[in-house]
């Protein structure tokens, strides 16, 4: 969520689902995620457990993975496609109860090959050391899929409700997104840029630094 144009393309994004008339079913502006705070989730630790593991040693472990990490991407850069947009487990198998609207990479481009090299092998060495709990690898178009959420009605309150995706992908001003036709069981094409990856980071959730990013406790430098 740094890249300015990125903020920008998805304010656009988001603002024109909020001003579609007729309203859409269950969207509003309390469940879309803040451009500034998109992010792609690799796993998520529990420090204050009994493991004895602690914010230095999660750290020291993201800081030897980087030689592997760049030979994985072998001279080239690490860059997120935002080519696919679908849904996560909603209601009753319903497109009309939906939760979670996401955006991420296909499969089949080189960049999402090598993002995804190299977000199951930080996964796989956190959950190795014991810092990820969740035993499931990443994939993509799986229940753990690699995704950038941007639209999550846990944040709806005073308690959640689902929206409808149905509403969404037969709206007027998807068009310009969506590339081709559309079946919600399947994610739809859309065409949302592909976007350079600097750094992988350790965030603190439910974080806010001064521009409403989440805060970074440590990182791992993809410069060459």
């Amino acid at each position: 969520g740094h890249h300015v144009q990125l903020q920008e393309l998805l304010k656009s994004f988001t603002d024109d689902l909020l001003n579609c008339k007729p309203a859409l079913t269950g969207v509003d502006r309390s469940i879309v995620i803040a451009p500034r705070r998109l992010h792609m989730t690799l796993g998520v630790m529990n420090l204050e457990n009994s493991s004895g593991r602690t914010l230095a040693d999660a750290q020291a472990l993201l800081t030897t993975l980087r030689p592997r990490i760049m030979e994985l991407l072998d001279g080239h850069s690490l860059c997120i496609p935002l080519t696919e947009m679908n849904i996560m487990n909603p209601d009753r198998g319903s497109a009309d109860n939906a939760h979670v609207l996401w955006l991420g990479p296909s499969h089949d481009a080189k960049d999402a090959q090598r993002l995804k090299s190299v977000s199951e092998f930080v996964n796989k060495a956190f959950r190795d050391a014991g810092f990820i709990q969740d035993r499931r690898p990443l994939k993509v178009r799986t229940r753990n899929q690699l995704h950038c959420t941007i639209i999550n009605t846990s944040y709806r309150r005073p308690y959640r409700q689902p929206f409808s995706y149905n509403a969404i992908l037969t709206s007027s001003f998807i068009r310009q997104f969506v590339r081709t036709p559309h079946d919600f069981r399947d994610p739809v094409k859309v065409e949302l840029g592909t976007w350079s990856v600097d750094e992988i980071q350790i965030c603190k959730l439910g974080s806010y630094g001064p521009e409403g990013e989440y805060v970074s406790c440590g990182c791992c430098s993809l410069a060459s």
